[in-house]
Parts: C-alpha cells; sequence; structure tokens
C-alpha cells in the first residue's frame, strides 16, 4: 500500500465516533465508500487500527502478563456470544502482544485479512465498553486515536519500500 494518499480528515473521525457509539452496523453505511477506492478504505482502516493501538496500551501499559492478554481475548469471545466464531483467539492474542510490544505468537493463526479485521473490532469494542468513556473520555480517546494514526502513517510515509 502506498501510504502517500492516506490522510485522515473529518470524514474518517466522524465515522469512528458513530462507531464507537453505535457498533459495527454504523460502517455499514459506510461500505460504499470504503470500497470507492484503496486510499479511502485505508483511511478509515488505519484510523480504526489507531483506536484499536490506543486502546490496548491504555488496557495494558504499562504493564501486562500474558495471562491478562489471554484472559481479556477470552472475554471478548465471551461477550460477543453467538458471534465468538468470528474472532480467532490467536490472531486477537498476536494483534495485542504486537501492540504492547510483546514478542509475537509462532503462529498467529491464519494470515487472513477478515480474520484481522474482526479481531481488531471486538477488541476495540470491548476495551471501549469496559472504559466506558463518558463524552468528554470518549472524545480524548478519538483525539489520541487520530493522532496516533496520523504519527503512524507518517512513518510509513518515510519507511523504505522494502521495509512496509
Amino acid at each position: 500500500m502506498d501510504y502517500s494518499a492516506v490522510r485522515i480528515g473529518e470524514e474518517n473521525i466522524l465515522a469512528l465516533r458513530a462507531f464507537l457509539l453505535e457498533g459495527p452496523e454504523a460502517w455499514v453505511a459506510l461500505e460504499e465508500k470504503i470500497q470507492a477506492d484503496d486510499e479511502t478504505a485505508a483511511g478509515y482502516m488505519s484510523l480504526l487500527y489507531g483506536a484499536f493501538c490506543v486502546a490496548v496500551r491504555r488496557r495494558f501499559s504499562p504493564r501486562y502478563t500474558v495471562g491478562e492478554v489471554v484472559r481479556l481475548v477470552a472475554d471478548v469471545r465471551i461477550r460477543a456470544e453467538e458471534d465468538a466464531g468470528l474472532v480467532n483467539a490467536l490472531v486477537a492474542e498476536d494483534m495485542i502482544r504486537r501492540v504492547v510490544g510483546a514478542p509475537p505468537l509462532e503462529d498467529g493463526g491464519p494470515d487472513d485479512v477478515r480474520a484481522v479485521l474482526y479481531a481488531e473490532v471486538f477488541v476495540l469494542l470491548y476495551l471501549v465498553g469496559e472504559a466506558d468513556f463518558d463524552g468528554a473520555g470518549l472524545e480524548q480517546f478519538i483525539d489520541e486515536a487520530t493522532a496516533y494514526t496520523r504519527q503512524w502513517l507518517a512513518a510509513r510515509r518515510n519507511e523504505p519500500a522494502e521495509q512496509r
């Protein structure tokens, strides 16, 4: 992916806010826009990933145990009830471990975009629910996620192509 054209704008921020308040149904209306072009999709997905990273770091920083990560993923799957099968435990655990700087799992599960997206969405929504933000807290979280994502994208733009 060429990150040089990816920008996080107000439309992306509004979509993230709606998603965090209303859940995945809020993104159904965005599907047409997301499928419009790669840069648009990358903007939405980058901000979603940024929010995931911020939520994970808030939950597990400065210290954590592997057992806490495993327990969180189990709790996410329990809360998902009939959708628990959508959350691949190995993928979710591996994603969390990478965000907090732990060694990745030797087998992070299937290398499947859909499995990664489901793990990201379910874990993010769980952590936001657990944080029980008030209005100001949610706005602070969104601001932090937006700033993190912009920094992450800037780093990708400056990264030599062979390191991507």
